[in-house]
């Protein structure tokens, strides 16, 4: 007999992000990996984990979400440039190996879902950008939204719209000139530097690093404002691996009050993830299990996805 937990599955562009997941949104035995490889090495590495790491027996769905495009009917990824994936059947690749249906979703879409019913947009319209190896988004009207096929949205490519920030810009610009702080920023190499790091460095007074977090926020902030003229949130919350610390969410909100408009400035609250980076996780999960995907059964729709805002992915992206 199965249990009531779901396993949830966030696939990002440099880690993997498993966990169990109850029907309240709450997690256990959640287990962090680094990325090895690209292409089936990915896949092979899911499996592996999936196998040794979590008890398949005590699930009653299996969630995945993944960055970039999906087709959620076909259980299949069209694109993630991060892990050399394009048109991959990941959901029949990850079901035939472990033997349980598989329900997939863009991580954008399940960290939205996640955030509207468990999190910052509990029971409300919800908008969230997730910040991580890439940015993404999603949102939830009227409690659902239209159904996710293929059709996600094309890949944003303009700078201003994908507020796209090269890793080794940022990284290079850290470098140039030691900061005058506590941290010392020759400690932030090409090989450590996160931007964990680097916003840390700006809190300690690091004069590039803090230049560095401006330019970061001013994009976000100009791509919010973008968001509050198409969309008109009542409130963004803003998430992923480094979207939900509150050192960058602090900036972002300063930079919107200088950037936006009157009216968008007025409209647009952000708000930080509640559920931070077991966003995606947990939306993952619960999408399967609204969707009544089990093991060894057959899948039915029930609970449609958020919809897309469009996704940057970059093997250079920060």
């Amino acid at each position: 007999m199965t249990s009531n937990l779901a396993l949830g599955v966030d696939v990002g562009g440099t880690k993997i992000a498993f966990g169990l997941v109850r029907p309240d949104g709450t997690t256990r035995a959640v287990e962090v990996h680094a990325v090895i490889g690209r292409g089936d090495a990915v896949v092979d590495q899911l499996v592996a984990i999936a196998r040794t790491s979590l008890d398949l027996h005590e699930i009653s769905h299996l969630g995945i979400c993944v960055p970039g495009p999906v087709d959620t009917a076909a259980g299949a990824v069209l694109s993630a440039v991060n892990l050399g994936w394009r048109d991959l059947p990941l959901a029949d690749r990850l079901r035939t190996a472990l033997g349980c249906e598989v329900r997939l979703s863009n991580d954008g879409h399940a960290a939205a879902w996640a955030e509207h019913r468990f999190g910052a947009g509990r029971g409300r319209d919800t908008t969230a950008v997730t910040v991580g190896t890439g940015i993404g988004g999603g949102t939830v009207v009227g409690g659902s939204s239209p159904r996710d096929s293929a059709a996600n949205g094309a890949t944003c490519r303009s700078s201003s719209a994908a507020l796209r920030v090269r890793r080794d810009r940022v990284l290079g610009a850290v470098r140039e000139r030691p900061g005058t702080g506590r941290r010392s920023t020759p400690a932030l190499d090409s090989r450590a530097t996160s931007g964990e790091q680097v916003l840390a460095a700006a809190e300690c007074g690091d004069r590039r690093a803090a230049e560095v977090v401006a330019t970061v926020s001013g994009h976000l902030a100009h791509g919010l404002t973008i968001l509050g003229a198409c969309l008109d949130p009542a409130e963004v919350v803003l998430g992923g691996g480094l979207g939900c610390d509150p050192r960058l969410v602090k900036h972002v909100r300063h930079a919107l009050a200088e950037f936006g408009t009157h009216v968008i400035r007025a409209q647009v609250a952000v708000t930080p993830a509640e559920l931070g980076a077991r966003a995606g996780l947990v939306g993952a999960a619960d999408l399967a299990r609204g969707q009544a995907v089990s093991c060894g059964s057959r899948p039915r729709q029930s609970r449609p996805s958020p919809v897309t805002l469009g996704r940057t992915d970059s093997q250079d992206t920060a």
